[in-house]
């Protein structure tokens, strides 16, 4: 090819374009994962095309995301495994929602009762009912049942703690104490909650103040409508095992489910 092509790329313009480097194009072109629009018999030279460029751009977004090169040869030409390769990237999906959600808990500030949109997801729960005088009751019995939870060596290694108001008074403590569960767990204590569009609050402080998020959640669903669908869940993120006696800097997903998401 004498004149190059104006539609067309050299390998060292590609990767000075999308930022990858040339060995890494040869790469995805051995395993099979690009082909060249033209190879030069006479120069040897390789050309690409815009749609090998975006082919680059979905090989690297795939690796950003945790996938291996075989992995990603997988997910473009393995028809017969989808439901493997569907699993995979939602497992991805559900680990960069809890980076999220992690990001988002560490920007929480003492006194931001800022209502957010979130999703709660399907969880399987040892639970057992209390009704506490106050938190340090609260904080006992949370913890009994999660030595009961850990005796049966069904209880899930991901989930999060969580307390259930069983009631929508922020000043009476009348709690289910549930503890994340694997999904073969089954017994008398076992409840199923199911995936649910929620609103929430991040909180920021001691456990005594949450009745602060419960109220602020309370009078954003009354002043716009939104229709509550469950009780308010005090889901425990960073509290004593990480921060110590520490209060001030507990944090604690205030939250409860709801019909639809308004917009925030």
């Amino acid at each position: 090819m004498k004149k190059q092509d104006k539609n067309l790329f050299k390998i060292g313009e590609v990767a000075k374009i999308l930022g990858v480097t040339r060995k890494a194009i040869l790469v995805y072109e051995n395993m099979g994962l690009l082909t060249p629009a033209v190879k030069d018999k006479e120069s040897g030279f390789r050309y690409y095309t815009a749609d090998n460029m975006t082919q680059i751009c979905s090989i690297r977004s795939l690796q950003a995301l945790g996938l291996s090169l075989k992995e990603v040869a997988e997910y473009y030409y393995d028809t017969e495994n989808i439901d493997h390769h569907l699993q995979r990237l939602l497992e991805f999906r559900n680990a960069l929602d809890r980076n999220i959600q992690m990001l988002q808990v560490r920007s929480a500030k003492q006194g931001d009762l800022t209502v957010r949109s979130t999703t709660l997801s399907r969880q399987i729960c040892f639970c057992r009912r209390h009704l506490c005088a106050d938190t340090a009751e609260a904080a006992v019995r949370l913890r009994d049942t999660y030595i009961a939870a850990a005796r049966t060596e069904k209880m899930s290694l991901t989930g999060r703690m969580f307390t259930v108001r069983m009631n929508q008074d922020p000043d009476l403590l009348d709690l289910m104490c549930c503890i994340p569960m694997n999904d073969d767990f089954d017994g008398p204590e076992r409840t199923e909650f199911a995936e649910t569009p929620a609103l929430c609050v991040y909180y920021r402080g001691p456990y005594e103040g949450t009745g602060a998020a419960v109220r602020a959640l309370l009078e954003h669903t009354r002043e716009r409508g939104v229709q509550m669908t469950g009780s308010f869940r005090s889901i425990y993120l960073e509290g004593p095992p990480n921060r110590g006696k520490n209060s001030a800097d507990y944090i604690t997903q205030v939250a409860v489910p709801v019909r639809n998401l308004p917009e925030i």
